[in-house]
């Protein structure tokens, strides 16, 4: 069987970028499947866990899980955690769903650009480990996932609150000190 020289060096780049983070290129893969399997078993945990009475974002980093968004009954909110504790590769459930009716689109892409301005920042400050956060923003808050140092932490969240826009901040990172 003839490999394809790109195929070869795609995997050998892959494999070294895999080596600048705390990550294991499995932990990267299973991220990739996680959110996906989580709204499933949400979904097929109650009818009004679906996109129309409900927006749940779903985020996974290292196999912590966050459940953001609007669902518009407490036991809604309990429900999707339990739904999301259930699915494979979930180490850890950051629950925080409001208790609110699903947000507009225009929230939304308020959100999205928000966070991509916040991505941008991060980028910009060549002290913050940009690669290893994850940034999520719902209604303004912004959600801030890794696998990094305090000392990185800190720094990341000071580049965050020099941001317009932001109404919070929850910082659900690991700590490799």
């Amino acid at each position: 069987m003839k490999r394809s020289p790109l195929l070869l060096a795609t995997l050998a780049l892959s494999l070294l970028l895999a080596g600048c983070g705390a990550r294991s290129v499995g932990n990267k893969i299973d991220d990739q499947f996680i959110p996906g399997r989580v709204a499933s078993e949400i979904r097929a945990s109650h009818a009004d866990l679906n996109d129309t009475t409900s927006h749940i974002v779903v985020t996974s980093y290292n196999g912590v899980v966050l459940l953001a968004g609007q669902t518009p009954r407490a036991d809604l909110k309990a429900l999707a955690e339990q739904a999301a504790r259930r699915a494979q590769g979930v180490k850890l459930v950051h629950n925080h769903l409001q208790v609110l009716q699903p947000s507009s689109p225009l929230a939304r892409s308020t959100d999205a650009a928000l966070t991509a301005q916040i991505k941008t920042a991060m980028l910009a400050d060549n002290t913050v480990p940009s690669t290893k956060i994850k940034v999520v923003t719902e209604n303004g808050m912004v959600y801030l996932l890794g696998l990094i140092t305090r000392a990185e932490a800190n720094r990341a969240t000071a580049v965050v609150q020099g941001v317009g826009g932001v109404q919070g901040i929850v910082r659900l990172f690991e700590y490799v000190d």
